[in-house]
């Protein structure tokens, strides 16, 4: 999956069957992108292809948030790649957080 034919991917996904070939269950895999399948991670399984664009746009909305949160901090590349965690991990993070009501103090003017 890409946001645009000049960015690149963000992610992967696949269908699988699986079980009864006669009445197979239906699932997909969401796995990061990476040129090489093997560099790849899981990002999580779930059932419909919608969901499965979900988890996607929702691991390369938590995932580029997080990268910009440490780039505030000036942390280097190293330090980033020493400290970024699984791609299910951030993207739990990640919903988590943006389903919390924002307090009425927080909201901006």
């Amino acid at each position: 999956m890409r946001v645009s034919e000049s960015q690149p991917p963000y992610a992967v996904v696949r269908r699988l069957l699986l079980g009864d070939p006669n009445r197979p269950e239906v699932w997909f895999r969401v796995v990061t992108w990476a040129p090489k399948s093997g560099d790849r991670e899981l990002v999580g399984f779930v059932r419909t292809l919608d969901l499965a664009a979900q988890l996607a746009w929702d691991y390369h909305c938590a995932f580029n948030e997080w990268r910009h949160h440490l780039a505030a901090r000036r942390a280097s590349v190293e330090d980033m790649r020493a400290q970024q965690p699984s791609p299910s991990e951030l993207v739990k993070f990640w919903r988590e957080h943006e389903s919390r009501p924002q307090r009425p103090d927080s909201r901006p003017a």
